[in-house]
């Protein structure tokens, strides 16, 4: 079995289900300390127990030169094991797939990172400047660990290749995503009375909700449009005869370039007080821990973007198109709180987030080379 593949067994045989990284972790520092390159441990606030660290390392050419950054997460989604007609920890080969959690997300980017670090470990007349791996806990949740490694200040390259499970096309561009809160006012009252006394603000929460969803968005030549979408509502109560007199919509909306969340509360207030409803709502961005990820595109004729195509063409002989996601995902944050170029791209398969979750070995193996191969051309 190729030492790739190994790794990649390996990982899948770890469970590191988002908010225990630290089996995944402690694996990662082990392999890098076995090329003699020392790992970095990293935690967020909220992580007493040190469960979930990120690793991050340098691998120095001794030659000045450039940072190339190459990162991947090490957590995977929650597993249904009723669901599964394999071992989700036990990775299991069939016809040409193997099967496990995090077969395809991301687990054969993280063995494929590992091992351009022991190749370019044993090569360093082959590069100059510095290598940069970061191997990152809670992707799958609120991106806390590449958010910490920001925080901390030791991370930042001139290039960066995330190493997700995309490898029919190379992502060079993602929208952004942004949570809010709407709370409608109503006017408490006896059902019995109502509707003569009392204002339902479920009702009236209802129609904002219906006229928020047809607000106009901005555009983008290439990630098409920003979106809306309550994801849920909730007011009132079954305990007791009270005509609900508040109503909170949650609220979805990603965005193009050219929106932020100014631009989107003033387009909710701007619609309540059309609708005569403007002293009856409020409307606020949904607080969490960690910013919210803004959108950002990378020019595709940028020397990042060029080099991958072309080592892609090298390895397989296909070409590889350009692609921009309606998602969001660590790329955002490397593009828009660090600045640095980020190409997304890495071995896939099928069943993301899902049952019976597999990866193909034939993409693990070439995009190894085509790291490598990238690797040289823009650190030379």
């Amino acid at each position: 079995m190729d030492t790739v593949i190994k790794r990649w067994y390996d990982l899948i045989s770890i469970d590191s289900v988002d908010g225990h990284e630290v089996n995944a972790a402690d694996y990662v520092a082990e392999v890098l300390r076995s090329f003699g390159i020392e790992p970095h441990y990293s935690y967020f606030p909220d992580d007493s127990d040190k469960q979930r660290p990120s690793i991050w390392c340098v691998l120095d050419s001794g030659k000045p030169g450039k940072t190339m950054m190459l990162i991947g997460h090490i957590d995977t989604v929650a597993v249904n094991l009723k669901n599964w007609n394999t071992n989700p920890f036990k990775p299991t080969e069939i016809d040409g797939k193997v099967y496990g959690r995090g077969a395809m997300d991301m687990k054969g980017g993280i063995a494929d990172i590992l091992s351009v670090f022991e190749y370019f470990s044993k090569h360093k007349e082959e590069f100059t400047g510095r290598l940069l791996g970061c191997f990152v806990a809670d992707e799958e949740g609120l991106s806390k660990g590449t958010y910490q490694l920001v925080e901390e200040g030791n991370i930042g390259a001139d290039y960066a290749i995330m190493a997700e499970c995309r490898y029919d096309n190379v992502a060079v561009g993602f929208r952004g995503r942004l949570s809010f809160e709407v709370i409608v006012h109503g006017r408490a009252g006896h059902t019995c009375r109502y509707p003569e006394s009392g204002e339902n603000a479920i009702i009236t929460a209802g129609k904002l909700a219906e006229a928020i969803e047809a607000l106009p968005t901005a555009t983008h030549p290439k990630l098409i449009k920003g979106t809306w979408c309550v994801r849920y509502m909730c007011g009132g109560s079954t305990a007791t005869l009270i005509v609900p007199d508040s109503c909170l919509i949650f609220l979805d909306r990603y965005v193009v370039p050219g929106e932020n969340e100014e631009s989107c509360i003033k387009q909710i207030e701007e619609l309540a007080e059309r609708m005569g409803l403007a002293d009856k709502v409020e409307v606020r961005l949904k607080p969490r821990s960690s910013p919210y990820m803004k959108s950002f595109a990378v020019p595709e004729d940028h020397e990042l973007v060029n080099a991958l195509r072309e080592s892609f063409h090298e390895v397989t002989g296909e070409n590889l198109p350009c692609a921009y996601d309606p998602s969001i995902c660590d790329s955002n944050i490397l593009a828009v709180s660090l600045g640095i170029p980020v190409v997304t791209f890495g071995p896939s398969g099928g069943n993301m987030h899902g049952d019976n979750e597999y990866g193909y070995p034939y993409q693990v193996k070439n995009c190894l080379e085509i790291y490598i191969k990238t690797v040289k051309k823009l650190m030379k």
